[in-house]
């Protein structure tokens, strides 16, 4: 309970304070460069869910009653206060109602779903952040804070203040909760902020490079008698996305938050409020592309996942059936244009079923594996092994006519033979069935060619080679 309480007030402070912050940077009526509150108010729904009520709340009221004492409004303080609530209740309900969707969507991702994290977190944000904007401005018009029709001038910028603080900001509370609880990260559907890979040397160098190009465009916005100067703060899009690329979250995270208090800072102090909805929408849309880069090597890994999963097989890392038919193709083709011979072997492993029935299957399994380690080592780069399922394998050979691919197999066939299994008494030993590609022969013909001599060879004895009479 004492806990409890404790972390309720530092949490109204904190709040109060960054709203203090965000005052300083307004630029019109309730409309700052950016608004941090929105940021910790997200995160803490996220974190604590209904708990964090009381604390946003209380927050809501005494930044009312502190608006209405900057503006030197006369209105009584019974009615402030009810203002107060109310406008609480207006930035409170939008950010627990979004906070709680975003939760309840990232905990059914699990931890693979980066892309779905970052792209829900936007758009709950941009959703969440459009009410309290709303809302909040109807509050304040209804409590006379505001004018009726400062309605239409009032709320794009103040939900693009909220909209930029949550995006910028949110991450870098929960990264700073993810210390104290790392069970938050369960749920963050595979972001963690933990350091990750790469030195603090490195992002700082990143850092600075990006911070000299945004005080650049600032300064040249500054000094120019151009409006257009001022979306030069847009290629910063491209430092940030170069961190969030080659950094981890929590960096990307850092960079985003210091790029967006400079920015934020910087225009008041350059004179630049003029253009301050165009800073607005830059923080906004830097930030959701860097957010959006860190997907880039999450997609490219599971990719690549995926492409191994496809093309090789589990057990012996051997090509799939897939992959080596495709494989077979492209080589095909460019063997029939430069008119060299190309051939297959096919072999299986000898009474394998009485292995897996003798032995156990993960002996067999051993034994496969075994087999394709003997056999790759008296492979080229160039030719191709897969495995056709069960025991059977397949050897395309490039460049190999039918009587090379005879003297493969013959290698093979001696490399398998020294294999010894701790667990397996009896030797190993495989037939083998060799065919060279006709002219004008499809692959699968010559592959049932290699297939009938493999035949032949466990007809004839088996441990011996067979090959095409073709």
């Amino acid at each position: 309970m004492r806990q409890h309480l404790l972390r309720t007030i530092l949490l109204i402070l904190a709040w109060i304070l960054l709203w203090r912050v965000a005052a300083v940077m307004e630029y019109g009526p309730h409309a700052s460069i950016w608004f941090p509150p929105a940021g910790l108010t997200f995160a803490a729904f996220l974190v604590m869910s209904w708990r964090a009520f009381p604390a946003i709340l209380l927050g809501g009221v005494i930044t009312t009653l502190w608006v209405s004492d900057l503006y030197g409004d006369l209105t009584p303080v019974k009615e402030l206060l009810v203002t107060g609530v109310i406008f609480g209740v207006a930035h409170t309900v939008p950010y627990f109602l979004g906070a709680w969707l975003l939760r309840s969507k990232l905990i059914r991702l699990g931890s693979h779903g980066l892309s779905s994290t970052i792209m829900t977190f936007l758009g709950v944000a941009a959703l969440s952040s459009f009410c309290a904007a709303w809302l909040g401005t109807e509050v304040m018009i209804s409590g006379n804070l505001l004018e009726p029709e400062a309605l239409w001038y009032t709320w794009l910028p103040w939900w693009i203040g909220d909209l930029s603080g949550v995006i910028v900001l949110t991450p870098i509370f929960i990264a700073l909760v993810s210390w104290r609880y790392p069970q938050i990260e369960r749920w963050l559907g595979g972001l963690k902020f933990t350091e990750g890979g790469g030195s603090w040397s490195s992002f700082s160098i990143k850092l600075l490079i990006a911070l000299v190009i945004l005080l650049v465009c600032l300064s040249i916005s500054m000094f120019s008698s151009y409006e257009e100067a001022a979306f030069l703060v847009f290629f910063l899009i491209l430092p940030l996305l170069w961190i969030s690329y080659t950094e981890s979250p929590l960096k990307t995270a850092i960079a985003l938050a210091v790029f967006s208090t400079i920015t934020a800072f910087s225009i008041g102090l350059l004179g630049l409020m003029d253009y301050a909805i165009v800073y607005q929408f830059a923080v906004t849309i830097i930030a959701s592309s860097a957010w959006f880069g860190l997907t880039v090597p999450a997609l490219i890994a599971h990719n690549q996942y995926l492409t191994h999963q496809v093309s090789q097989d589990g057990l012996t890392s051997a090509a799939s059936r897939e992959h080596f038919m495709q494989q077979a193709d492209l080589l095909l083709k460019m063997a029939r244009r430069r008119n060299k011979p190309i051939s297959v072997i096919m072999f299986d492993v000898d009474k394998f079923k009485s292995i897996n029935d003798i032995y156990g299957h993960i002996i067999g399994d051993s034994a496969l594996v075994e087999i394709t380690k003997a056999v790759n080592t008296q492979l080229r780069e160039s030719d191709i092994l897969g495995r056709f399922g069960g025991d059977e394998f397949m050897i395309l050979l490039p460049d190999t006519d039918q009587s090379g691919a005879v003297g493969v197999a013959h290698k093979l066939r001696e490399a398998i033979s020294r294999i010894t299994i701790s667990s397996l008494s009896e030797r190993l030993s495989c037939s083998f069935g060799v065919a060279q590609v006709s002219k004008d022969e499809h692959i699968m013909v010559t592959i049932d060619r290699a297939d009938r001599a493999l035949l032949q060879a466990k007809r004839n004895g088996r441990d011996r080679i067979e090959k095409d009479a073709v």
